[in-house]
């Protein structure tokens, strides 16, 4: 643990203790960290007898215990907000806090950040409330922005995070905004606003500045294109973009571009530094005044903790290049680091706080022996030369964050930027000096905004192009945590190798992990079972996927309340887990009365219906996929060595002396089951419990319930419990698996991830 970036090691041993009380109980998380830095400086003291290890080592092991006892107090905090509100139904007082989320598609509705005072019972009573929570208002007449104080009709409900693996913690953003409920209010009488509070005037200003300046663009540029520019310029208002542009960019690997984000801050900053120069003003001046500029843009951008993040990392990324000082830029960041998680821990667990550290710390560590290595290939331009090793180098310590919350890697991320980035970059110039130059000569910005309309459909269009090219994005899925630990100490070795290779501890040291993390790995790898069955969360509705030899089998059955959260976790969890085709999808709509959001993003062979006609439920579905559709009634048929039954409800597919039950409303009778019996329940729509005689009858090795949180769902478990049998029920205990290896077996939430 080399001194030259103190500051950058103190980050991550903070972040080390914020991570372990996160994920392991108290006093354990500090036995693991005593483990980590204590042993090691014991054996120093052996191996080395150099006092400066051992008071490094101890050093981390103290700053660790820091970080454990900060996300001590930070729980403390969250655990104080007025979460016994929750199903109090009554009058709440609250603040608008942030522009609200507006959807006019359809029912419409605009969602309000909002921070709670008090509410008002229906006998009078009132009481003062802590915390934040989301309002909703269905079909708003008016809408209403940051500082004002509504009057709130409704009951206050926790907020449901369904408990899949594979996707952004939504939790810990939560705790860190302190959010504690969503408030749905039934009619346009329930909100009605109070006046001006005369709190939040940062955020009040910036939306009325960004509000002139969407006015003033108007008239001369496209209204799609109008709402992708001020993205571009302030972040935000994504439901205005149209649906192929926002899935362009996430398989170009650009997206990041569509929110203020550190490239944002690093074009800004250059723009106005090499402006500077041009006008040959003092290097020290025109990095201050540019630094001051780029937090007054931050200002308009909501200052909002992303916002704050990439303006700070962006900040000193492109500082830290500009005056060629890469031990102290690192260290900075280490510092800034460490004063985000001190100011708020939560952002440890924040995708965005993650990718932006990982992108400004793979450049600014890796962008020099990138560019040294493209260097032996003269034949390439300059810019393209830089170009590829700063894309390449922000993907280093991001591709492991990318792969677990987005599943899939961009292959084409490096022509993106060099080819569709330059042209978005010149627009948010052309959009920022518009901004300004309105304010003085009104003609000119005209000019300067009809030229930068064309450049974005230029971008646009090219983008679009780009994503359309084969394999464009390959689906990974996420990588467990043996690979990932593998990957990290890969790169470590390489960019160390030639200080290892000199040191006989450290060559030691990696001459063992290297190996027997790739070791691990391999052997993960052979042993993953060949067949498995994933039970996922999904509210309502139910799913699950059969694997067996490599063939995949998928079964979804739509509640009776249609539910665009369920079909996301759905897609989410097929992608984390590596599954990006399917040779069968068992598709139940018995339940279904009307058109269901149901969509897949992977190829299906074949789609056999049971319940409904998917013609007018599942017309999403049909749009994308060109899969061949049966509708069964009841019946059998065998797909090479699996027999498929269903009698209209439930499925039964039998495979080796085993099967899987996929229960419907319906259970199948007069069916004769196989010893080895996996049970997916919980659709029954009777109102009595499951019968000792019925599960007899089906006698399942283990059961899992879905899409039921209802009482009886619980009493069944205490049947199974009596009988010997393990159930799991995914509304309490998350996803399950259900391992056949002889017999079947309930894992956690996945094989080995």
């Amino acid at each position: 643990m080399s001194m030259k970036y103190g500051l950058f090691w103190s980050a991550l041993c903070l972040s080390f203790g914020i991570f372990l009380y996160g994920s392991l109980p108290l006093y354990e998380g500090i036995a693991a960290a005593a483990v980590f830095f204590v042993l090691p400086a014991l054996a120093a003291i052996k191996i080395t007898h150099k006092k400066e290890a051992v008071l490094i080592l101890c050093g981390a092991f103290f700053i660790s215990l820091c970080g454990m006892g900060r996300m001590h107090l930070a729980d403390e905090v969250w655990k104080a907000q007025s979460s016994w509100a929750l199903h109090a139904e009554g009058t709440y007082t609250a603040v608008v806090t942030e522009p609200p989320v507006v959807n006019r598609e359809g029912e419409g509705y605009a969602r309000y950040t909002a921070e709670l005072r008090d509410i008002r019972y229906k006998d009078g009573t009132e009481k003062p409330l802590k915390g934040f929570a989301y309002v909703y208002e269905t079909n708003p007449k008016e809408i209403y922005g940051p500082g004002v104080k509504l009057s709130v009709k409704g009951e206050m409900t926790p907020i449901r995070i369904y408990d899949n693996p594979g996707k952004i913690d939504l939790e810990s953003r939560y705790r860190s905004r302190r959010i504690i409920g969503r408030i749905y209010t039934e009619d346009e009488k329930s909100v009605r606003s109070l006046g001006d509070s005369g709190e939040y005037r940062a955020e009040k200003a910036a939306e009325l500045i960004k509000g002139k300046v969407m006015d003033t663009f108007a008239p001369y540029m496209d209204p799609v294109r109008l709402h992708i520019m001020m993205t571009l310029l302030f972040g935000g208002s994504y439901n205005e973009i149209p649906e192929s542009v926002m899935s362009s960019f996430s398989a170009t690997g650009i997206v990041h571009i569509l929110s203020v984000s550190g490239s944002h801050v690093a074009l800004l900053f250059g723009f106005l530094y090499f402006l500077g120069k041009w006008m040959h003003l003092p290097k020290k001046l025109v990095i201050g005044g540019a630094i001051i500029l780029v937090l007054f843009y931050s200002g308009l951008a909501g200052f909002v903790p992303p916002v704050l993040r990439a303006a700070i990392m962006g900040i000193l990324s492109v500082a830290g290049l500009f005056f060629d000082r890469e031990k102290t830029a690192v260290n900075i960041l280490g510092a800034a680091v460490t004063g985000m998680l001190l100011w708020d821990p939560f952002f440890l667990f924040d995708v965005s706080f993650q990718l932006s550290v990982g992108a400004s710390a793979g450049i600014l560590i890796f962008y020099k022996p990138l560019l040294y290595f493209f260097k032996r290939f003269p034949r390439l331009p300059v810019q393209v030369r830089e170009g590829t090793a700063l894309s390449t180098a922000a993907q280093v310590f991001t591709m492991p964050i990318v792969l677990y919350d987005f599943h899939v890697f961009p292959l084409f991320f490096i022509p993106a930027n060099l080819i569709v980035t330059p042209f978005l970059e010149w627009v948010i110039i052309a959009g920022l000096m518009a901004s300004v130059i309105a304010l003085i000569f009104t003609p000119l910005a005209a000019g300067i905004l009809y030229v930068s309309d064309y450049l974005l459909w230029a971008g646009i269009r090219m983008n679009q192009w780009m994503s359309g090219w084969p394999k464009a994005s390959i689906g990974i899925g996420g990588l467990n945590a043996a690979e990932t630990a593998c990957y990290y100490i890969t790169v470590a070795f390489l960019y160390f190798r030639e200080k290892i290779l000199a040191s006989k501890i450290w060559r030691r040291i990696f001459m063992l992990i290297l190996p027997l993390s790739t070791a691990i790995v391999i052997i993960l790898w052979i042993s993953a079972p060949s067949t498995y069955v994933l039970v996922p969360e999904l509210g309502p509705d139910q799913g699950a996927v059969l694997v067996k030899d490599g063939r995949k089998i998928l079964y979804y059955k739509s509640g009776s309340l249609a539910s665009r959260t369920s079909v996301w976790e759905w897609n989410s969890l097929l992608g984390y887990e590596g599954i990006f085709a399917a040779d069968i999808l068992l598709l139940n709509l018995e339940d279904a009365k009307n058109p269901i959001p149901l969509s897949m993003t992977i190829p299906i062979k074949e789609i056999w219906v049971t319940g409904g006609d998917p013609e007018k439920i599942c017309r999403e579905l049909l749009a994308g996929q060109q899969a061949h559709v049966r509708m069964i009634q009841g019946g059998s048929a065998k797909v090479d060595d699996m027999i498929f039954r269903t009698n209209g409800s439930s499925w039964l597919v039998s495979f080796d002396e085993a099967g899987v039950l996929f229960s419907g409303n319906k259970l199948l009778t007069d069916t004769k089951y196989p010893p080895g019996l996996f049970w997916m329940a919980g659709s029954r729509k009777q109102a009595d419990s499951l019968t000792e005689e019925e599960v007899s009858a089906i006698h399942p090795e283990a059961a899992v319930y879905a899409g039921s949180r209802l009482t009886k769902s619980y009493e069944d478990a205490e049947i199974f419990e009596y009988m010997g049998i393990p159930a799991a029920n995914v509304y309490e205990d998350g996803m399950r698996t259900a391992v056949f290896r002889e017999k079947w077996e309930l894992k956690g939430k996945g094989l080995w991830r």
